[in-house]
């Protein structure tokens, strides 16, 4: 009976052994001989001792003695002498083996080597305490999540912002991480990218640890396998807070910069302005005496009174608007959008510029198509670009000689409304041309620079172009497009050809 136990032990494909009630060993197989290298005999009773390593062998029969007295199964880790003298470690295995009165008869156990998967388990721990290690050496805060976006680990530099632990930022969507207007952008942003597989970049508020919220730029990037399956995602959460409030900043002092440009401009002008209100203005005094010497004939003649008092109000309203068109200029009232009639905001921008052209000896033609659309547009803005451009080309021909001095505005509509505003100046160098709208870049000895950047700003935001050439002949060329407002186009109708550029109508004098 024994020697086919034996048989059957020897063709298991595992260590085994069998041990008398009292632990003592009583039968071991042939694999468990061939990795000890010790024979039955060798091994009998408490021989199989020999086979442990010493600094483990105390852990292990106290161990032992435990299962035994308790009577249930049990598993004992131990290093273990291999056939080659190399202690391997080893996991035993054993469960009891009962009577028909219940005593245990025997203990029957198994030995497997485990000391390359502990090897393992090993050098993946140290692999993860390293990577750990790593990240909690990046300055800045690290998230590493699963690649169904759930946190998986965070550096100290993230818990010491946040102040938090890891299971609480865990469920960050529902605290207080994130500002209360950016969160919802957020997680969208984090949903979408993660399940389209895609790194991202966003910008967003997270709240520090002393409840300040500060502006973050977070870039999120997947680490793939080789099959190009998602293992995990790092996300980078780098602070720009300083950044934004530099942009802030400087925003603010562009604001004050456009401000400064445009009462320049009108300073400039006084001349001009005082020109076109002293205009109506002595206008309606000679028809004010004109009145009165009516009134005084005998009898009076009340028509030609009538006919000068007419004149009289024609003439206060004309300077009433002149005014008005300078008041909504120096305004610092924000952005009005509006259908704005292009015709007419190139008409009184240029009427306050005729004067300043004539004193600078300049010859100033406009010509407009007829029947141009309106733009969606803010008035004021737009008439400020318009202003610096003019102002700029009269500037520009400062050294041309008298009687060359030459202006020409040009309004047409192609596929968009464009203006172009060229002079008979000395154009512009090659590098003047790639620059000229930096800012802080100007071909003026006085000049600030900001003028045209500005110019190019407020174009771009009513989405449009700004853009400057050098005419063949000479001269700069500056021009811009502004698209034709929705109203408009519904009107004229988008589907229809695109009218070709009409012959401009020159304005014999546009003043008046």
């Amino acid at each position: 009976m024994e020697f086919g136990l034996s048989r059957v032990l020897d063709a298991l494909p595992a260590m085994v052994w069998i041990a008398l009630p009292d632990g003592q060993l009583e039968l071991v197989n042939r694999r468990w001989s061939e990795y000890t290298g010790l024979g039955l005999d060798e091994a009998h009773g408490s021989e199989w001792q020999a086979a442990v390593n010493p600094d483990d062998l105390p852990a292990l029969l106290e161990r032992w003695r435990s299962i035994l007295a308790s009577g249930q199964p049990g598993e004992i880790d131990a290093r273990v002498r291999r056939f080659d003298g190399q202690y391997r470690r080893v996991r035993v295995q054993c469960s009891p083996m009962f009577d028909d009165a219940g005593r245990i008869i025997k203990w029957c156990g198994t030995v497997t080597d485990v000391e390359d998967f502990r090897q393992a388990e090993e050098t993946l721990r140290r692999r993860e305490l390293d990577f750990q290690l790593i990240v909690d050496s990046i300055p800045v805060p690290v998230a590493v999540t699963m690649p169904s976006g759930a946190v998986e680990g965070l550096n100290q530099a993230t818990l010491n912002y946040f102040g938090k632990t890891l299971e609480t930022l865990k469920e960050w969507e529902a605290t207080d991480a994130v500002h209360p207007e950016d969160l919802e952008r957020t997680i969208a942003a984090h949903n979408a990218n993660y399940e389209a597989g895609r790194s991202y970049d966003i910008e967003t508020r997270l709240r520090r640890a002393d409840d300040v919220y500060r502006w973050f730029n977070v870039l999120a990037m997947p680490l793939r396998d080789v099959d190009g399956h998602i293992l995990r995602w790092f996300e980078l959460l780098i602070d720009i807070d300083e950044r934004k409030r530099a942009e802030a900043a400087l925003q603010a002092a562009n604001d004050k910069l456009a401000r400064a440009s445009q009462i320049a401009s009108l300073v400039e002008l006084s001349a001009s302005i005082a020109h076109e209100v002293n205009q109506p203005i002595a206008a309606a005094l000679a028809n004010a005496q004109a009145a009165l010497r009516w009134l005084g004939r005998d009898p009076p003649d009340l028509s030609e009174v009538r006919e000068a008092l007419d004149g009289v109000v024609k003439d206060g309203t004309r300077a009433g608007n002149v005014i008005d068109r300078i008041r909504s200029l120096f305004k610092n009232a924000p952005p009005s959008l509006e259908n704005l009639d292009i015709t007419e905001a190139l008409t009184e921008i240029v009427a306050l510029s005729r004067g300043r052209a004539l004193k600078s000896g300049v010859s100033l033609q406009v010509q407009l198509s007829e029947g141009l659309p309106t733009v969606r547009g803010d008035r004021v803005q737009l008439q400020q670009v318009m202003l610096n451009l003019i102002t700029n080309a009269i500037e520009a021909m400062s050294d041309v000689d008298d009687g060359n001095r030459n202006l020409r505005i040009t309004a047409g509509r192609d596929d968009d409304i464009f203006i172009t505003v060229q002079d008979s100046g000395p154009g512009l160098t090659q590098a003047a041309l790639e620059r000229v709208f930096e800012p802080f870049y100007t071909t003026k000895p006085t000049g600030l620079g900001v003028g045209l950047s500005i110019c190019r700003s407020i174009i771009e935001a009513h989405s449009g172009a700004l853009w400057a050439t050098n005419a063949e002949k000479g001269g700069a060329v500056f021009s811009f497009t502004l698209p034709i407002s929705t109203s408009a186009r519904s009107r004229i109708g988008v589907q229809d050809p695109v009218v070709p550029t009409q012959e401009p109508k020159p304005f014999a004098d546009i003043v008046s």
